[in-house]
């Protein structure tokens, strides 16, 4: 039948261009986008052996691209909040993410390299966004965007359901892996919580949500599987510069291991803490108390991210910025991202927010 041939042929073209785009992209980071850090460190001085204590610096570094799908979902849902899910810039989107992953793999070090475990999940990760974003962004800018229209100004039930669903889902993505978002669970929730209405819109929405979130149920079982094979570490050992444990915050998260002294005569308290968004928090608990960090897992440099408002970029001691992008559901907002050192990461969340900026995130390797 012709018109068999012909989807199969529109489908195969489509596959070859993903294909070519993906690969492009990877090349580019991979051989354009080239380590330009300095060659040696000198030691912190504290010597610190413990067992899975040291990690790859440049991990910091190539961890911002799984939190950016993190962002990218949060701004999805702060435009589905004041337009719709068609008012998306899916595909600015899948630039922004190539092109920090760009900034970021060039800040770091071939002294102290990312791993290439991390440097595949960024590939990996970076193309199913890829898929997933021009995906949604066809759907949204055409079909999409016609049932809004359709629609007009008031949501439906189904549009309500979606929006509560991104938010959550944007949560959920701070501090646990996506895959174990309850997919299956949410979607029947839709179809058993949600009264249904006979309009163009909820019934477009009702089908459209249950295929994009039954496919995600599926494609998170198998990745769930594959993660379980190499789990992630989910705590973090750091230096804070200090004359004892009782001198740290009083944070039931932070659990202190032993005094330490370096080579300089520096003192110190080697602590473990909770990884992702509860390290950044510390982190701005250490920098409350006057203290700073000696090293944070071996590691003498750590990316942050600010987001800063329009105009000019806050002044930063020990912070260069390496890339920026926009973030679409604050107009005009730009988020950076920042080679930092950690002996400043303490002190840079109050010194960035006293000139009108956000402190973001502390990517802990």
């Amino acid at each position: 039948m012709k018109w068999l041939r012909r989807i199969t042929a529109v489908i195969g073209l489509a596959l070859i261009i993903f294909v070519a785009a993906c690969a492009w992209q990877i090349l580019n980071v991979q051989y354009r986008c080239t380590p330009e850090g300095p060659a040696a460190y000198p030691s912190t001085g504290f010597g610190i052996t413990d067992p899975g204590y040291a990690r790859a610096e440049g991990d910091s570094f190539l961890t911002y691209p799984e939190w950016y799908i993190v962002y990218a979902y949060s701004d999805l849902a702060g435009v589905t909040r004041t337009a719709s899910e068609s008012s998306f810039d899916y595909f600015g989107s899948i630039s922004g993410f190539w092109s920090s992953l760009c900034g970021a793999r060039r800040s770091t070090s071939s002294a102290r390299p990312p791993t290439q475990d991390q440097m595949i999940t960024d590939y990996i990760i970076g193309s199913s966004f890829t898929a997933e974003m021009a995906v949604q962004g066809l759907y949204e800018r055409t079909i999409g965007a016609l049932t809004v229209a359709v629609r007009g100004a008031t949501r439906t039930r189904e549009d309500d359901f979606n929006l509560a669903l991104l938010d959550d889902y944007a949560k959920f993505l701070e501090q646990t892996p996506w895959y174990r978002y309850p997919f299956a669970h949410k979607l029947s929730a839709l179809w058993r919580d949600v009264p249904f209405e006979l309009s163009l819109r909820s019934v477009e929405r009702r089908l459209s949500l249950s295929l994009q979130y039954g496919i995600k149920s599926i494609y998170a079982k198998g990745i769930e599987v594959l993660a379980g094979l190499s789990p992630a570490d989910l705590e973090i050992g750091s230096v804070v510069l200090a004359p004892s444990a009782q001198a740290l915050p009083e944070d039931a998260r932070i659990r202190s291991v032993r005094e330490i002294r370096a080579a300089d005569g520096r003192e110190g308290v080697l602590m473990i803490t909770p990884r992702y968004r509860e390290f950044t928090s510390i982190i701005r608990e250490v920098g409350a108390k006057g203290l700073s960090f000696a090293e944070i897992a071996g590691n003498t440099r750590i990316l942050t991210t600010i987001l800063v408002p329009p105009g000019n970029l806050p002044s930063t001691s020990g912070a260069k910025p390496i890339f920026e992008t926009d973030v679409q559901s604050m107009p005009g907002w730009r988020r950076v991202g920042y080679d930092t050192q950690v002996s400043a990461v303490a002190a840079l969340p109050a010194a960035v927010e006293a000139h009108g900026a956000k402190f973001e995130h502390a990517y802990d390797y």
